[in-house]
């Protein structure tokens, strides 16, 4: 409960910074041959308050086919837009979650964590192009092994 307290604590002069801009709500990021373990991939963040992301999604690979669900803080490194909403945001978010592989050899599942960042060029003040390079790992509860991920993904955020 007490890490609860301490990351409002550091993220709430982030998001009150930010409070004059126009309130990020998702993102939507596809990974097409740019992830490991994974050749192709989608997911979507859902940005429920200023500050927190909540992100789940799909992914597949030859015989294979996974999922994930992750919530964690994300921070505002810079916000490059002019008075009229348009131009860079470069963000930073801490995941933690569950993610599951299927697979017919070996299934997969378990503790996941991933840190992401995400470059995004606002065309409007609710639409913009975003580009998003991720990496961590999921422990296996089954196999005790860990395996590493990595995504380099495309998206729009509104």
């Amino acid at each position: 409960m007490r890490w609860v307290v301490v990351l409002t604590l550091l993220c709430s002069p982030l998001a009150l910074a930010a409070e004059d801009r126009p309130h990020l709500w998702g993102s939507v990021h596809l990974y097409p041959m740019t992830s490991f373990p994974d050749l192709l991939g989608g997911a979507i963040t859902v940005h429920a308050i200023p500050w927190i992301d909540v992100q789940t999604g799909l992914s597949a690979f030859p015989g294979r086919f996974g999922w994930w669900v992750r919530g964690g803080p994300r921070f505002l490194i810079g916000d490059f837009r002019d008075e009229t909403h348009r131009g860079f945001t470069w963000r930073v978010s801490v995941l933690a979650g569950y993610r599951a592989f299927r697979d017919p050899k070996a299934d997969a599942a378990g503790f996941s964590g991933l840190i992401s960042t995400d470059v995004t060029h606002f065309y409007s003040p609710h639409l913009g192009l975003s580009i998003q390079a991720a990496c961590g790992g999921m422990y296996d509860d089954v196999a005790k092994r860990v395996l590493p991920e990595l995504r380099l993904g495309v998206g729009l955020s509104f």
